[in-house]
């Protein structure tokens, strides 16, 4: 009797405590809660970069542009539309060396000096300036930018595309956009074949028959817009004989066509 007890008063002194509904709860208090409690999340302060920005942008922002800016308060995305950029402007966004998109949407200011200016931005890779006063002597400063995914140049009648074959040669250079501009069949055909081109926009241009040969050679291309030009018919159907993979959209095709082939609804160019 006495051995008994002295086992249950031993097995006692190592068994959790038992609760009143007859459960158990642990004799080590839980530290999780009070561990949780104890975790400080600080807010990410901005970088150097961002405060050798912050006037900048703040002038830009009050000029009417838009700034984007990540997670340390750096520029990342500008844009303007239908508005002048000013010189002063023009000097204040070729400033912001964390710029990776560039929009310029009808400025009619825009020239090839600030396109100079801009390809100097180490992480620009969205460039878009359309209805500006550019020239195939932009071509030679967009060469020179390396990090270029995306190219919009549309809706400026004096570029030619002449100089472009040095852009695309660049295993980056995806996006291109020439429609209504003064792009010729001389130009295209000269291309290099060997491009990383997936996607082309010539609307509204003069090309004919002869460039929609050498774009159908472009063995990445995914979509080519050529609605509005002189490409044929005929040529068209070559072009998606010879890349079934690449959408070739010319605005002819409409649903309820007799051609099955042809009721592919009207895809986004912009």
């Amino acid at each position: 009797m006495l051995v008994s007890c002295v086992l249950v008063l031993a097995g006692g002194c190592e068994a959790d405590p038992v609760e009143p509904d007859g459960g158990t709860r642990s004799a080590k208090p839980s530290r999780s809660s009070s561990a949780a409690e104890d975790v400080v999340v600080e807010e990410p302060q901005p970088s150097q970069a961002a405060r050798r920005q912050a006037a900048a942008i703040e002038s830009l922002r009050e000029a009417g542009w838009t700034v984007e800016t990540n997670g340390l308060e750096e520029a990342v995305v500008a844009s303007l539309e239908d508005g002048p950029v000013g010189t002063d402007n023009g000097v204040k966004l070729a400033g912001l060396k964390t710029l990776e998109q560039v929009r310029l949407w009808s400025c009619p200011d825009v020239d090839d000096s600030l396109v100079g200016r801009l390809v100097e931005l180490p992480k620009l890779r969205v460039l878009a300036v359309r209805g500006g006063k550019l020239t195939d002597g932009c071509l030679e400063f967009l060469a020179r930018a390396g990090s270029l995914e995306s190219l919009n140049v549309g809706d400026t009648p004096g570029l030619t595309g002449q100089g472009l074959d040095r852009l695309l040669t660049s295993d980056r250079f995806k996006r291109l956009y020439l429609d209504r501009t003064g792009v010729t069949d001389k130009v295209v055909t000269g291309w290099p074949v060997n491009n990383a081109l997936e996607m082309l926009n010539v609307n509204q241009t003069g090309l004919g028959s002869a460039a929609a040969g050498a774009m159908s050679k472009f063995q990445t291309l995914r979509s080519a817009f050529v609605v509005g030009t002189k490409i044929s018919p005929e040529a068209v159907a070559k072009w998606r004989m010879a890349r079934p993979s690449c959408l070739v959209y010319d605005g002819r095709e409409r649903p309820g066509d007799s051609d099955p082939k042809a009721t592919r609804p009207r895809p986004e160019s912009r």
